[in-house]
């Protein structure tokens, strides 16, 4: 398991060899192969809708939606938004070079969630979603229902300090329910 963020060639912008090289590692761990969430004996199988795509700004390949989203973050600013994505809810997004260079803990985590330092919870807010968080790294993967046998992958994203206490709580609370 590598513990470091990758190095990107430049951290302040979009550009053709970090998108290929991110877009390797998503290809790799969630559409090339199948990434399981389990959760104690049942298993499912996350998906992140390969064919639902958003035009790639360096290719005429397209890239599926969900990889745009992983590596962008909501952007108030709106001369600041680069989603190449142009539905409403994608398009008021930015480049997050901080998400982009953990795209590669993902799948570590789905894969190591029986790991210690791996805290599982589950929120049901109107959208029930799965919590896997990763203390150890700071870091957290966000999964929503889709049915009864599939999860979307919906996005994942270093937990600063000023959020750590908010997710224990919210762990906290789940574990008090259980």
């Amino acid at each position: 398991m590598q513990d470091l963020p990758l190095v990107l060639s430049d951290e302040t912008k979009l550009n053709e060899v970090d998108i290929t090289k991110l877009f390797g590692i998503f290809k790799n761990d969630f559409i090339d192969n199948q990434a399981i969430l389990q959760i104690g004996s049942v298993r499912y199988v996350i998906t992140v809708k390969p064919n639902v795509v958003c035009n790639c700004p360096f290719s005429l390949d397209k890239k599926p939606e969900r990889f745009w989203h992983i590596i962008t973050k909501k952007e108030y600013n709106s001369h600041k938004r680069n989603n190449p994505c142009p539905e409403d809810r994608e398009k008021n997004r930015a480049y997050c070079s901080s998400r982009a260079k953990r795209i590669h803990w993902i799948k570590q985590t789905l894969d190591n969630m029986r790991a210690e330092h791996i805290k599982y919870f589950f929120e049901d807010n109107g959208q029930p979603t799965h919590f896997i968080w990763d203390t150890k790294r700071f870091f957290i993967v966000l999964i929503k229902h889709l049915g009864t046998s599939q999860k979307l992958l919906v996005t994942a994203y270093p937990v600063h300090r000023n959020k750590y206490r908010d997710y224990q709580k919210r762990l906290h609370k789940y574990e008090k329910k259980r």
